[in-house]
């Protein structure tokens, strides 16, 4: 079955999200009575953030720690945050409406965006970089106050690997925002005069989500509710290409994959969907405009689509918030989205205000002092690596790729010890994406597992490897020629261990099941195991692995094969000694 098909063992976390989705779709016009103040977007989150926070989630299964063994909606939850989300992106490219686009108003959009945008995005990033967020997290608040509020973050979140849990904070942050210019754009227009035209163009420019940018417009007046809706038309439009731009920002280019993979790490196919549905809509709206019923309605269903997949999304989002992390993050969050909004809202104002006046060489050299001021922050107090190595001495959690980027900092400092190998571990929290290339990876070693490098040593040899143990995999009886430090990040496995008890024998020392978050660690040469997976889920390991040493990997093949299902702590096994040679270990894109 094709990956793109949800499986049976998908459905039950699928269905949770869209029931919940449904939900909030059918009790946000019952409880807004018509006002974009309450959302189906931010009612879907909160509705899954109350039953994951509630008594309900212990009364379905659902399971506080996402990658428990015997969750039944992991899969499905899994599946929503890539599956529904990218078949979302893609068919929002028919919704963004070309019909509204005037020249003028569009030459004096465009003119207006070239600074206020970018210098939105060095903004936010300063400020969460002064705050102590990751730069996903400012990328995510970036895009949702520069574009169109959740759809922008929940289309980025993907590209840059952020977390569930961050789009769901990002959203509700950036929601936050558009209530606040709903509640601060009319008096502030009211009270320096604007004209019909700048005040629509002033709703369309900065307000973050569709819904509250009309409304904010219609707040001034019928006409400035439509150009409103032509401001953000544009925004919207410019999606696509910030997909692409972030994209060639945020990934690398794999080393060792085929072709194909390598374009997907720099124009995500679901990426070219958006554009290609665009164009379709474009054309769309050129050939069927006299055609009164059919593009119409095709239009109002695939509307109806998109609202229930995006829904379904951020329903899946509310599943992964806890209240103890809004009390924790959300503050910084919203500071960072609040700086964001004032300043494409304070700037956008400032340019139509002198653009308006005919004071045009002020208009460009203040634009281009402020988008100087911006970029200057942002290399200032931006999210770097440093503030990663400061993270991890704090204790907090690191997605793969800045464990990454802190093992490679490290590693400059010298050989990566096996304390500092340990806090690494224990940091690491995957974000989205960030294991698809171990899952999609080729079946290596005849054992039905798939083993990936995501960080290798440029001097001392070491290695940030990630092991998939696919349902009824076993290994042989095995010791390594390294050392290494890991943690399972999800699914569990029976690991039995056995020391020498004479040339050809092995005792058994320990039988254990090991579930997420357990560390695994081992000696080179003198930690001799062997790993099954028993159960019905996927088992992913992470290891930061040593320098390969001199003694040698061996393989311990045993005479009686059956014997190690059964074998009990103290019992014996004959064994025949071979050396063991790992396959040749493909790397992880960006290595």
């Amino acid at each position: 079955m094709p990956a793109w098909l949800p499986s049976r063992r998908e459905l039950p976390g699928l269905g949770l999200a869209a029931g919940l989705a449904t939900v909030a779709l059918w009790l946000t016009p019952v409880v807004s009575s018509g006002s974009p103040w309450v959302s189906p977007v931010v009612m879907a989150i909160g509705l899954g953030a109350l039953v994951l926070n509630s008594p309900v989630a212990a009364w379905i299964g659902l399971a506080v720690d996402r990658g428990r063994e015997g969750d039944a909606y992991e899969r499905g939850l899994r599946f929503t945050g890539k599956w529904v989300l990218r078949l979302a992106i893609v068919l929002m490219g028919l919704k963004a409406s070309t019909d509204l686009i005037e020249t003028q108003l569009l030459a004096r959009v465009v003119l207006v965006l070239v600074v206020t945008l970018p210098t939105t995005f060095f903004i936010a990033h300063a400020v969460a970089g002064l705050l102590g967020l990751r730069r996903e997290m400012a990328d995510l608040v970036a895009i949702g106050t520069m574009v169109c509020g959740a759809s922008a973050i929940n289309a980025l979140a993907p590209t840059v690997f952020a977390r569930r849990r961050d789009q769901g904070l990002a959203v509700t942050a950036i929601f936050l925002f558009s209530v606040v210019a709903l509640m601060t754009l009319l008096p502030v227009g009211t009270a320096l005069g604007l004209d019909a035209e700048s005040a629509g163009l002033w709703a369309g420019l900065a307000v973050n989500d569709l819904s509250s940018s009309v409304a904010v417009g219609g707040q001034f007046g019928e006409d400035q509710s439509i150009v409103a809706a032509m401001g953000k038309t544009v925004r919207i439009v410019l999606l696509g290409p910030l997909l692409v731009v972030f994209s060639q920002l945020r990934r690398r280019a794999p080393a060792e994959e085929s072709l194909r993979l390598r374009l997907a790490a720099y124009l995500p196919l679901f990426v070219v969907g958006y554009l290609l549905m665009f164009g379709l809509r474009m054309g769309g709206d050129r050939v069927f405009a006299a055609d009164g019923a059919v593009w119409p309605a095709l239009l109002a269903f695939n509307d109806g689509v998109v609202g229930l997949a995006i829904a379904t999304v951020c329903a899946s989002i509310g599943l992964q918030i806890h209240l103890r992390t809004l009390v924790d993050v959300g503050w910084r969050v919203a500071l960072t989205a609040g700086a964001a909004w004032v300043t494409i809202a304070g700037l956008s104002l400032g340019l139509l205000v002198s653009g308006a006046a005919g004071v045009t060489a002020v208009n460009v050299a203040g634009g281009l002092v402020v988008l100087s001021l911006g970029f200057t922050a942002f290399r200032r107090w931006g999210p770097t690596a440093v503030s990663l190595r400061a993270r991890l001495d704090e204790g907090e959690p690191l997605t793969l790729r800045e464990a990454v980027e802190v093992l490679d900092l490290l590693d400059r400092e010298g050989p990566v010890s096996e304390s500092l190998a340990r806090r690494v571990m224990d940091r690491v929290q995957p974000a989205i994406g960030e294991l698809v290339s171990l899952r999609e990876s080729p079946i290596q070693g005849g054992i039905n597992y798939r083993r990936l490098t995501y960080w290798r040593s440029a001097e001392h040899g070491s290695s940030l490897v990630g092991i998939l143990w696919t349902p009824g995999t076993t290994a042989h009886i095995h010791s390594h020629d390294y050392s290494a430090v890991g943690r399972r990040i999800e699914g569990t496995v029976e690991v039995v261990e056995f020391e020498r008890a004479g040339t050809d024998r092995l005792r058994v020392t320990g039988r254990m099941e090991l579930g997420p978050s357990e560390r695994t660690e081992f000696a080179e040469g003198d930690t001799i195991h062997l790993v099954r997976n028993l159960g019905t889920h996927e088992a992913i390991d992470l290891h930061v692995c040593g320098p390969p040493g001199a003694r040698g990997a061996s393989r311990y093949n045993a005479r009686e094969t059956n014997r190690t299902r059964t074998l009990a702590v103290g019992q014996e096994l004959v064994v025949d000694v071979v050396e063991d040679r790992l396959p040749v270990v493909m790397s992880a894109p960006g290595e």
